[in-house]
């Protein structure tokens, strides 16, 4: 039987993380993925010679001396990215769709305020004390703000305001609350469940930097993945966790692989969905009340995709995403059950160009699972006729609405592919195919690392945030737990300082 110091199962942004984290510390560490690469939901896929992202659009928070450029240089692999920064003058473009108006937010704080201020002239006061708000949690937390003391309750729980009632709080500016809300389309949460700490992580990081990286998420995986073999990883892929074993003590036994592998260890950082752990415990170890706490977390919205091919990169489209805004409200939105003219869509375009200079080009409508629900006993090799009829009737209005709200895109792009929630949930092994895991809400407790079983730890966006800052962040916080948070803060500072 294989033995290891800590064992990693999902190889996300933050299992990958995780093990490349405590392998640099020296510890013996296996890595288990149930796909057959390292990352696949953010490695994105090929399809007739062009590259399709599927996790990585924008990252926030990455430019020089940012917070994810400090955890990557920490981890040994910032200087192997090339990051490609957007549009400083207008990175998230948003349209107002039944005004005809459209206001793109650029990043760093100043040209964000003075957009926002000639926007929206009569409330520059709102707009202030927004921008002054996000800064100020921001900075609070000693996991992205590298010159404050380590503090292991920055990280707490204690938030009653929502987004919502804040900016209620600030502005009666309809127009303007919508538009500083729209990140919440980033983490799936609408803004009157949304945790104001939650958004100015999000929001905030991307009014630091907007960046994407050259060859996208499949160079950010395949870096990733170099760095965990050159540090002595073994990885285990195409195998699925089945059962974690522990002894009469509760103490962390081993991991069960469905091969019949079984891999002996002291800790255990689960990675993957907290839901897809429940199911691998063994009976009585965890009490009845957590385990229905788990299985019942209110997941973040799911979502339709197209993915298309343009025969030239789209002006409107580079340094830039669109939100197409049908000025509905965020609540219907953002669960997925609105009609597709009342729904909101994301538009984003590749950065990796074709041999004929062609571009990728992703389009993604918020959609509930139980749209899809007649066929959620099908899996990804198995669906049938009538399943793929009611994709290509759904994707074929999808592709209409595209075309009508965004003309420029009409005669130029050819969409190929597509995603339906059942399509996400089995890709990203999540129950219910949420695009950011569990809902970080004002009312609801997510799990933290520490469970029951002695050794056995969390990881993830369903823990701390969405996104990659909240990937990388989550790693950093578990790992702590095994080698030292306060060692890990001075090291970040080091680099920080530096």
């Amino acid at each position: 039987m294989p033995a290891y110091d800590q064992i990693i199962v999902g190889a996300g942004i933050s299992g990958m993380t995780s093990a490349l984290l405590l392998a640099k510390q020296g510890f013996k560490v296996a890595l288990v993925e149930a796909f057959p690469l390292l990352g696949p939901t953010v490695r994105g896929f090929c399809k007739k010679g062009m590259h399709f992202e599927t996790g990585i659009h924008l990252i926030g928070g990455m430019g020089d001396g940012d917070p994810l450029d400090t955890y990557f240089k920490h981890l040994g692999i910032a200087e192997k990215l090339r990051k490609i920064p957007f549009d400083r003058h207008g990175c998230d473009c948003f349209r107002f769709e039944k005004q005809g108006r459209e206001i793109c937010l650029p990043y760093g704080y100043e040209r964000v305020r003075n957009s926002l201020h000639e926007a929206f002239p009569a409330e520059k006061q709102a707009i202030d004390k927004y921008l002054q708000r996000l800064q100020t949690i921001f900075d609070s937390s000693s996991f992205l703000n590298f010159n404050l003391d380590f503090n292991l309750d920055s990280l707490a729980h204690d938030e009653t305001e929502s987004l919502s009632d804040y900016l209620n709080s600030i502005t009666a500016d309809q127009n303007l609350k919508d538009l500083l809300s729209c990140h919440s389309l980033l983490y799936g949460t609408p803004p009157h469940e949304a945790m104001l700490s939650t958004h100015a992580l999000v929001a905030g990081s991307y009014f630091r930097s907007s960046h994407t990286i050259e060859g996208g998420g499949k160079a950010l995986a395949d870096i990733y993945q170099k760095q965990i073999k050159e540090h002595g990883v073994d990885i285990y892929c195409s195998r699925k966790a089945v059962r974690i074993t522990h002894d009469a003590n509760k103490n962390f036994k081993s991991l069960l692989l469905d091969d019949g592998t079984e891999l002996q260890g002291q800790i255990c950082i689960w990675s993957a969905h907290p839901a897809a752990m429940i199911r691998c415990v063994e009976d009585g170890a965890f009490r009845p009340v957590f385990k229905r706490r788990i299985n019942e977390l209110q997941e973040t919205v799911s979502a339709l995709i197209l993915f298309g091919i343009a025969e030239a990169p789209v002006k409107s489209l580079q340094g830039r995403s669109i939100y197409l805004w049908p000025e509905s409200d965020y609540s219907q939105v953002l669960s997925g059950k609105t009609g597709m003219d009342d729904n909101a869509v994301f538009l984003s375009a590749g950065q990796t160009l074709g041999r004929k200079g062609e571009q990728s080009i992703t389009a993604i409508m918020p959609c509930s699972i139980e749209k899809f629900s007649r066929w959620q006993d099908s899996g990804l090799n198995n669906r049938p006729q009538e399943y793929l009829d009611f994709k290509a009737e759904v994707m074929a209005e999808f592709e209409k609405q595209v075309f009508e709200r965004c003309p420029e895109l009409r005669n130029k792009v050819e969409f190929i592919d597509a995603a339906t929630p059942l399509t996400l949930r089995d890709y990203c092994h999540s129950p219910y195919g949420s695009l950011y895991g569990a809902a970080h809400t004002v009312s609801q407790y997510n799990p933290l690392p520490a469970t029951k079983i002695k050794g056995l730890l969390l990881a993830g966006q369903s823990i701390i945030a969405p996104g990659v800052m909240g990937a990388v962040v989550s790693a950093y916080l578990t790992c702590g737990f095994i080698y030292g948070h306060e060692k890990i803060h001075k090291e970040l500072q080091c680099i920080y300082n530096a």
